[in-house]
């Protein structure tokens, strides 16, 4: 009788995993009430959390700053490409909110006039890169969206 319920509960969890790892849709209030619960706690459910639960979007934050001679120079921090990406894209993907963007957008600025000391002014843009869809993926393999989530200009 145990090794019944234990096959069953092995199957049910690989049906899940299949279904989350496929990105099935189906519209049953049923199955959301069952099959999403289960999935959230056991990282079994849909999209990236298949390999590690709640992985979000890509957030990054994009400098367009104007120089004293008119170039405009475009910097991008939270992609990770040194020390100080790394530290600064754990920072911007975990506090989620409109006041911490806000703030991140000034330390941002106050880095590109410190960095740049000819700069004059300076548009912050912190976003996220969204990933397609399966169904887009599928099609024709489209890059990823960005997806601005706040913005301000600053002026040395």
């Amino acid at each position: 009788m145990k090794l019944k319920l234990l096959k069953l509960l092995f199957s049910f969890h690989l049906l899940i995993v299949f279904l989350g790892s496929n990105l099935f849709e189906y519209k049953s209030k049923f199955l959301d009430n069952i099959i999403l619960p289960y999935a959230a706690w056991t990282g079994g459910g849909f999209g990236y959390s298949f390999f590690s639960p709640n992985v979000g979007n890509q957030t990054v934050v994009k400098a367009y700053t104007l120089h004293s001679d008119k170039t405009l120079r475009q910097d991008a921090l939270g992609a990770g490409t040194d020390m100080l990406d790394n530290r600064f894209g754990s920072v911007i993907q975990t506090f989620r909110n409109q006041k911490a963007y806000e703030l991140m957008a000034r330390t941002v600025a106050a880095y590109v006039f410190a960095k740049y000391p000819d700069a004059g002014v300076t548009h912050i843009s912190v976003g996220e890169y969204q990933s397609p869809g399966i169904s887009e993926y599928r099609k024709n393999k489209p890059k990823a969206r960005f997806r601005e989530i706040y913005n301000g200009t600053y002026t040395n």
